[in-house]
């Protein structure tokens, strides 16, 4: 055989690898398309993130006071803030409790374990009208501001 055939004959082999290779990535974006945009939680921008470092430190702030009205505005602070991160990271549901459920798979037991923690203590100021300890009040702040 002359060379021009042979070059000719490895070119066709590299065009057909080339249809070949690409009609298979053609078919893996189809099977991903109907679960685009599932495992991808939105990341906080640089301004959300600023934002909930001042939080951060406000609610901080007002847990180290000695008043309990104030250390339990500093829970349910607390637990807004972890709720507007939620929200933010496009977790769905209807209530914290929902999102924080369908954020699990994503934290860790630990930080997750936490958030409940803090959030029951919360529920407890909102809904009941029963005695928490300065000392639950910020645990419960401690738990909710690991997120």
């Amino acid at each position: 055989e002359s060379l021009y055939f042979i070059i000719m004959k490895k070119q066709q082999q590299t065009i057909l690898e080339k249809i070949i290779i690409g009609f298979f990535r053609g078919v893996w974006w189809l099977v991903k398309l109907p679960f685009h945009g599932l495992s991808k939680k939105k990341k906080l921008s640089v301004a959300d993130q600023q934002y909930v470092f001042s939080k951060k430190q406000e609610v901080r702030n007002l847990g180290q006071s000695k008043n309990p009205i104030e250390l339990r505005h500093a829970v349910i602070e607390a637990d807004k803030l972890v709720d507007w991160i939620l929200k933010k990271e496009s977790y769905q549901g209807e209530t914290f409790a929902d999102r924080l459920r369908s954020a699990e798979k994503d934290i860790s037991k630990n930080v997750y374990n936490s958030i409940w923690d803090g959030h029951k203590i919360r529920n407890c100021i909102a809904h009941e009208d029963g005695e928490i300890s300065d000392n639950e009040l910020r645990r419960a702040i401690i738990n909710l501001l690991m997120k």
